[in-house]
């Protein structure tokens, strides 16, 4: 690559997170010790023994950029983190500020309920919204795992 190429590379992405370094709205506490994602929301939506779930997150400055230049493939390992104390997990959609993902065995059946015993999570999300079958939800705030819960099948 020539060097010209390369300082307007440089150049570019120092402007960029300049620019986003004095934009009003940006909490850089919430990116300390490493991390460069923060999420936002996680909504898990229980279907019998499976779960469908939408997180929504930001990123740091940098990561933005990251993304923005190399795509949002790269987040899936981080993503893949955060549902590590859970057996059977597939990333479907990865976007710039959410992902959809499906987790596989979430729950396991009895008698007349599905049973969902308690996972920690690798983030902590502000708020986790756990959606029923019934279309009953739960808002736990700053999550550190879900919770023991049972619903009707």
């Amino acid at each position: 690559m020539k060097v010209k190429a390369i300082i307007t590379i440089a150049l570019i992405i120092s402007a960029v997170l300049m620019a986003v370094r004095v934009t009003p709205g940006i909490n850089t506490n919430q990116f300390r010790e490493g991390k460069y994602i923060h999420l936002d929301s996680m909504v898990i939506e229980f279907d019998k023994t499976d779960a469908d779930v939408q997180i929504n997150y930001h990123l740091s400055p940098f990561a933005q950029v990251y993304i923005f230049l190399f795509g949002s493939k790269h987040l899936e390992p981080k993503i893949e983190e955060i549902f590590f104390d859970f057996d059977n997990v597939e990333i479907q959609k990865i976007g710039r500020t959410n992902a959809q993902i499906w987790i596989g065995n979430i729950s396991r059946e009895s008698d007349k309920h599905y049973l969902h015993d308690s996972k920690e999570l690798g983030l902590e999300p502000d708020v986790l919204t756990l959606v029923y079958p019934d279309r009953t939800r739960k808002n736990i705030e700053h999550a550190k795992e879900t919770t023991d819960t049972f619903y009707p099948k």
